[in-house]
């Protein structure tokens, strides 16, 4: 037989049975960590899940801001003194745009 400390290991998953006295002397890390690592050891239908959500978050963030958020500082400005004038008068600047003027001041 088996020690309350030692893996139980059935033909689907690995189920970890620890002994009373291992948890106590446990850190709060070292706890969080062990339920996280059983808890993904355990899973089938969410390693799946957490793939679909990896190939998405590349999706969006790798393919598609190829297209649609093109470097505009790159393109159209030559040097980083170019680039650092523009982004601080953008950032600095106060003014507001003529059509918000008016539409505002049109009571």
């Amino acid at each position: 037989m088996t020690s309350p400390s030692q893996s139980i290991y059935n033909s689907k998953k690995i189920l970890l049975v620890p002994n009373e006295g291992d948890l106590a002397m446990k850190t709060l890390p070292s706890k969080i960590y062990t339920f996280y690592r059983d808890g993904f050891r355990a899973m089938v239908v969410g390693r799946t899940l957490w793939k679909i959500i990896f190939i998405k978050l590349f999706i969006m963030f790798g393919v598609l801001k190829i297209f649609f958020f093109p470097n505009f500082l790159a393109t159209n400005f030559n040097t980083d003194t170019e680039r650092a004038a523009h982004v601080l008068d953008t950032l600095t600047n106060t003014e507001r745009p003529a059509d918000i003027t008016q539409k505002t001041n049109n009571f």
